[in-house]
Parts: structure tokens; C-alpha cells; sequence
């Protein structure tokens, strides 16, 4: 599986490289790399956007020009949504996982996002090996931050990216899990139990209350809440009950 590096040309606002990060890390990409001329560190105000990912900022490398960036690299693909007049072929994002070469687990693949303000230059483009567009409806362009997040969420999806570093998600609770049979049944006696008026005696309440449980499919917490709400309900009627009977 490639590995890869998000590379961002002259980014013009700090925060957006602090996004970035975020959505760096969020996919379990870490290394990043950024091409300035102004700044040989990373912005500070760029860590007021990396909310949980500091430490991607911290490792970033800070490059004179795009050719030292990718030097590394065996692979690049520019991100546009200009059309250039180049040999290189354009894709959709949709297209771009089946078009990246998978190689050893050190082969490296740059992913290379350009300027707020006008993206990259024709010779930054032709460094690359495919220029990928990210469709979008009309004549908008995404944010420099939004562009990366909608990029690595696709490789991700693609399972394109290794995840390493990524938290596990815990098991699911027991809140979590459908209810059984002998929960439902308990419920579902409390609930015919406190009928009260015409409901009470009706043979077809107890099947259809049964038929919309086996149904809906409830998990214990909402079985759990049912039964509160059923408990409340039934206590509030009684109370009512108590007070008409008091004032007669």
C-alpha cells in the first residue's frame, strides 16, 4: 500500500493549513509538507484550526519550491479544477483511486493542493503524473482545507489509506444492543397492563403492539426509555385519577 503526502503550494491563510492537519489526521495521514519562499516554520496561528493534531503541524517540513517537496516522492497528482493544456491525464476524484500506481509499502504518492487565491501554475502541474478535479456543480471551487478533506476521505473510503494511528471505535455497549425477546415482553406486558378506557380490551392491541416492536427493532436504551416513558405516563394518569376522586 502507497503512503502519502499532502503537500500544500503557498498556502495564503494559516488556518487553512491548521485544517488541514485536522483532516490529516483524521484519515491517518501525517505527513505534510508546505512550499514558501515567506517561512522556513509552520505559521503559529495555524495551530488554533489543528484541534487534536498539533503534531502533524510539529513534523511538517517547509520547502523552498515543489521540486524539493516531491524529490521523495514516486508519484504526484495535482489537484485542480482548471484545465490545463497538458499532455497529463485529468480525472475525477471518483476515478483516481483505480488511476494510482500501488507499488511496495514504501512507494510514496505527493498530493499536491495549490494557492487559495489561483491554485497551481502550469509548470507546477506538469511535474505531476495526473491532474484530478473534484466535481462540483457550476462554477464554485471548494476551500484549500474542504479540498483535502473531500481528497483523503475518498482514498479512505477507497481503502487506499492504512488508518495507522487511527482510534478504534469501542465495541458497542450494552445500551447499545437490540433488545431481546424477554425485554420486549416485559414492556410490552406493562404497557397492556395500564390501558385504561376503550384500548383496554381490544384483542388486536397486544399483536400490533408486538408486530411495531418486532418491527422497529429497539435497542436496550430505548426499551430502556420506553419503559420510562411508559412508567411516567401511567404514574401521572394515577395521580390524576387520585385528585379527581379527592375532589368529588
Amino acid at each position: 500500500m502507497s503512503s502519502f503526502v499532502v503537500v500544500l503550494v503557498e498556502p495564503e491563510h494559516p488556518h487553512n493549513v491548521g485544517f488541514v492537519a485536522r483532516a490529516m489526521r483524521s484519515n491517518g495521514v501525517e505527513t505534510l509538507r508546505i512550499v514558501t519562499s515567506r517561512r522556513k516554520n509552520v505559521n503559529p496561528d495555524s495551530y488554533h484550526t489543528a484541534h487534536n493534531s498539533g503534531e502533524v503541524l510539529d513534523s511538517a517540513r517547509v520547502f523552498n519550491s515543489l521540486p524539493e517537496a516531491i524529490s521523495d516522492c514516486q508519484f504526484s497528482v495535482a489537484f485542480s479544477r482548471r484545465v490545463f493544456n497538458s499532455v497529463l491525464p485529468h480525472v475525477m476524484l471518483p476515478e483516481l483511486p483505480k488511476t494510482l500506481p500501488s507499488f511496495r509499502q514504501d512507494f510514496k504518492t505527493a498530493l499536491i493542493f495549490g494557492r487559495e487565491s489561483k491554485g497551481l501554475l502550469l509548470e507546477e502541474v506538469n511535474m505531476c503524473g495526473v491532474v484530478c478535479e473534484i466535481p462540483v456543480p457550476g462554477l464554485m471551487s471548494l476551500n484549500l482545507a474542504q479540498a483535502v478533506s473531500v481528497v483523503l476521505y475518498e482514498l479512505c473510503r477507497s481503502s487506499l489509506l492504512s488508518g495507522e494511528g487511527r482510534a478504534h471505535r469501542p465495541l458497542p455497549t450494552a445500551g447499545d444492543q437490540l433488545a431481546d425477546v424477554e425485554q420486549i415482553d416485559k414492556f410490552k406486558a406493562f404497557l397492556l397492563e395500564h390501558l385504561s378506557g376503550r384500548y383496554r380490551d381490544q384483542v388486536w392491541m397486544e399483536s400490533f403492539v408486538h408486530q411495531f416492536l418486532q418491527r422497529v427493532q429497539p435497542t436496550r436504551n430505548e426499551i430502556g426509555a420506553l419503559f420510562g416513558v411508559a412508567r411516567d405516563l401511567s404514574g401521572l394518569y394515577a395521580r390524576k385519577e387520585k385528585k379527581l376522586k379527592k375532589e368529588k
